[in-house]
This record gives C-alpha cells, structure tokens and sequence, in this order.
C-alpha cells in the first residue's frame, strides 16, 4: 500500500512538473491542490506532497492561503543559473572523464544514440537530454555536485525547452557525440571545455531571445 502511495504522487509530481516545463502552466499562475487533484482525478494528499517537491526545486512558490506560483524567471536569474551550471557541469564532464565506471559511460553512449533516434519527440528528447546531462554528473562519482546540478538543471528546464523547440536538435545530438568522446577517451580537459562551449552557445541564445 505504501509502495503504491509513494508511486501515485512520484506519477502527480511528473505530470506537474511537466505541466511546467512544457510551458502548459506559466510562469505567474497561480495552482491550488484541489484544482490539480481535480485535473489529475486523485486526492490532495498527493498533489500537496508533488508541490512541496517541486516548491524545493524552485519550479512553485507558496502563497499562504492561496496555493502555489509557478515562478518566474528573470534575465538576472537565467544568468546565475547559466553560471552555475558551467561550473558544476563544467566540474562534472572533467570528473567524469576520470571516474566514470564502465556501466555509466555505457548508459552515457545509449542515452547519446535515444537522443538521436528521438529527434522529432520534442518531450522524450528533452527527457532523455535531461538524464544524458544527469549522467554525466553521476560518472563524476560526486553526490553534491549531482544533487545541485539537478536543482540547477531543473530550474533552465523550461527555457532549454522553448530553446529546443526553435533550435535543430541534431545539433545537440552532435554536441553530445563531442563530449562523449572526450569522456571515452579519459580527456577530461577537452571535456570540460567541449560542455563549456555548449553551454555558454544555449544561453547565448536564450538570453538574446527574451
């Protein structure tokens, strides 16, 4: 029964998360429990415990006798954000080509060629995008760099998303080949700088479009 509980609301937080980062609830809404757990056809309990996650990951924000904002982003906020994320993907892609174990760097390689074969999925390119960059900072074999270049991540979602959609994904598909290789070849400089490039190429882009 529990089991089943804790597998409802990871299902609710999903589906909110990607209300959010498709763009389909906007930055400035407001969201109430009950209004979601209407949508979903579940319970509050749920929908509560998905926007308390979601709340820690910086994607809502509590309004006291409201419900939830989705928040907003600003030029300001996307910079910090553009500037962490080199850091700590920067960090991640020179450890990884280290420390990555033989499992990960084959889950690197698949996720690289689902990128490929799921280029005119916009939502499974973005997801399987997501867990290729996740993967990279789990072959680093460093919790904390993980943990916050989630947090981090979780928040772009939703500009690398419209960046997705007006861009050519075989171009990131090609960027990921580039830092794949690096990382097979245990050159961490070249990784650290091909993510880089990349990285700075996206917010370029995406700063220049708001």
């Amino acid at each position: 029964m529990k089991n089943k509980k804790k597998s409802l609301t990871q299902d609710v937080y999903q589906q909110l998360k990607d209300l959010i980062i498709y763009n389909k609830l906007l930055p400035g809404d407001i969201i109430t429990a009950g209004e979601m757990a209407e949508r979903f056809n579940v319970s509050k309990t749920p929908v509560r415990d998905s926007l308390n996650a979601l709340k820690h990951e910086g994607l809502v924000e509590l309004l006291p006798q409201k419900g939830f904002l989705v928040s907003r982003v600003d030029v300001k906020d996307l910079s910090d954000l553009f500037q962490m994320r080199i850091i700590l993907e920067g960090a991640a892609a020179e450890m990884a080509a280290k420390n990555i174990s033989a499992e990960w760097l084959n889950s690197l390689i698949r996720l690289s060629r689902e990128c490929q074969d799921n280029q005119e999925n916009t939502y499974a390119f973005m997801r399987i995008n997501y867990d290729f960059h996740m993967t990279i900072a789990r072959g680093a074999e460093n919790q904390y760099l993980y943990k916050f270049l989630s947090i981090v991540l979780n928040q772009l979602q939703r500009v690398l998303y419209s960046d997705l959609i007006t861009g050519d994904p075989s171009d990131m598909y090609r960027e990921h080949q580039e830092l794949v290789q690096c990382i097979q070849n245990r050159d961490g400089n070249n990784a650290r700088k091909a993510v880089i490039t990349q990285i700075e190429a996206s917010r370029n882009r995406i700063i220049k479009a708001i």
